[in-house]
């Protein structure tokens, strides 16, 4: 019969091992003289180790050890830890191009806008200026970004930060 092995003898010992070990053992036990002194020689190892007492180290070694420790400096990887930074730049000069362009298109263009006519309600027609729906456009399109900020790069920079931690 196969004796068992140093892991499985002290599993035993612990009072972890299985229940196909434990009968293993139980058989050993009774089969093999060699393989019964083998775990009585293990046996009195365990009991000497389990009667050490566990040491901990002392305040002033703990002190000393801490004090010459070398702290290497954090440093920068690349780039990729200012992308966030480099896209919120990228994101603000198209925001502010955008608006300048619209601006300077909207104010500069013959055309004109034409609006509805609505036939019962007049109220309507007369806050419904040229003005009025450039500023419409205007806060239609800075609704637009902060969705797509909220909906897109939040989530893709969150991500980020996940895998880099």
């Amino acid at each position: 019969m196969k004796m068992l092995t140093n892991e499985h003898i002290f599993d035993i010992l612990d009072g972890c091992a299985t229940k196909g070990i434990l009968s293993q053992h139980r058989n050993l036990l009774s089969v093999s003289a060699e393989y019964k002194t083998y775990f009585e020689d293990l046996e009195a190892i365990h009991l000497d180790l389990l009667a050490l007492p566990i040491e901990n180290p002392s305040a002033l070694f703990t002190e000393i050890l801490l004090a010459h420790i070398a702290y290497a400096p954090l440093k920068n990887t690349s780039w990729s830890s200012q992308l966030t930074w480099i896209i919120l730049a990228i994101m603000s000069v198209f925001f502010v191009g955008t608006i300048s362009l619209a601006l300077f298109y909207f104010s500069n263009s013959n055309s004109t806008i034409e609006i509805p006519k609505v036939n019962n309600l007049n109220i309507i027609s007369t806050f419904l200026t040229e003005i009025l729906v450039k500023v419409l456009i205007l806060v239609n399109l800075i609704v637009l970004l902060a969705i797509f900020d909220k909906k897109v790069l939040k989530p893709f920079f969150l991500n980020k930060k996940l895998r880099l931690s």
